[in-house]
């Protein structure tokens, strides 16, 4: 009959309605995996460290900090304040905090927000490790920029004991320092890995092949689904 006619036609339609958008949404997740890798590829860029060794907050003042790291190696002391530990930072399975602070050249200069390393975490989660960090060194490492890994959340501020804890840095790099930070190398008994993505750009090209493999094979069943329906 004419009405069986017309629901087999709004049948098939239906169909090509579902079927086509999801393709369309694999598609759109592929693409986005590329900017992620392309957004990785910049960053690792960024990260990579130039031939120059700055020595003196006049030189760090005068750098060009946008697009390329330095290594550092400036002489420093500590200003006084609290340690911040950054929770959540994993270090070979384990669980653990980046140590930070802020440190003044003794030649003069902005201060620095230093990376001081790497620290397993306490069994009680009341305690914070035992850090401890001479008052003035020789700051060997490389200046990086604050990355979105470091700020992408709340900071949830918790003062323990003496120091802090935080989820992020948002909101705690201080105001008079130089933008970005340092990563110390050598103060702590582990250095901390720093900004450096913990998916690289291979994972993400990997996971758009997959969806872009996903919307060909669901795009060809949508064709022979409807070519076989709309021939019957």
């Amino acid at each position: 009959s004419m009405q069986e006619t017309t629901m087999r036609v709004t049948k098939k339609w239906w169909f090509l309605m579902v079927a086509l958008p999801i393709v369309g949404l694999c598609a759109k997740a592929g693409f986005w995996q590329l900017d992620r890798a392309a957004e990785k590829h910049a960053l690792i860029e960024r990260l990579n460290v130039g031939e120059s060794v700055l020595r003196s907050g006049s030189a760090l003042a005068t750098a060009d900090l946008s697009n390329r790291s330095y290594r550092v190696e400036i002489e420093v002391v500590r200003e006084d304040g609290p340690l911040l530990f950054l929770d959540n930072r994993i270090q070979d399975g384990r669980a653990g905090y980046e140590v930070f602070s802020v440190v003044r050249p003794l030649n003069g200069g902005q201060q620095l927000f230093v990376n001081l390393g790497w620290v397993e975490a306490s069994p009680l989660r009341s305690d914070l490790p035992k850090v401890e960090v001479p008052d003035t060194w020789v700051l060997r490492g490389r200046w990086v920029p604050l990355t979105e890994s470091y700020t992408m959340s709340a900071s949830a501020t918790e003062p323990v004991d003496d120091q802090i804890r935080v989820q992020s840095l948002l909101d705690h790099q201080p105001e008079d320092a130089l933008p970005g930070l340092f990563l110390a190398e050598g103060v702590l008994s582990r250095d901390a890995i720093g900004p450096m993505p913990r998916l690289g750009p291979e994972t993400h090209y990997g996971y758009a092949v997959q969806w872009f493999l996903m919307a060909s094979v669901l795009l060809g069943l949508t064709g022979w689904v409807a070519v076989k329906e709309f021939r019957a």
